[in-house]
């Protein structure tokens, strides 16, 4: 199962977190948060698979539509 979280930062270094059930509704998230221009920067990051207790998560690209 895929792990997708938003995060959101504010230009004072704040940072919010908005947890996704499946990439369509992270990346309608995120262009809605970069058009209220309340945020320096959102992205979009998957939890990769990790063996361990130790997690990794890795921040989703955008390819060119």
């Amino acid at each position: 199962m895929r792990s997708l979280v938003v995060v959101a930062t504010t230009a004072g270094n704040g940072v919010n977190r908005f947890p996704q059930p499946s990439l369509v509704e992270a990346r309608n998230l995120k262009d809605f948060l970069e058009q209220t221009g309340d945020y320096a920067s959102v992205a979009i990051f998957e939890l990769e698979k990790a063996l361990g207790p130790l997690r990794q998560w890795g921040e989703l690209e955008e390819s060119s539509r």
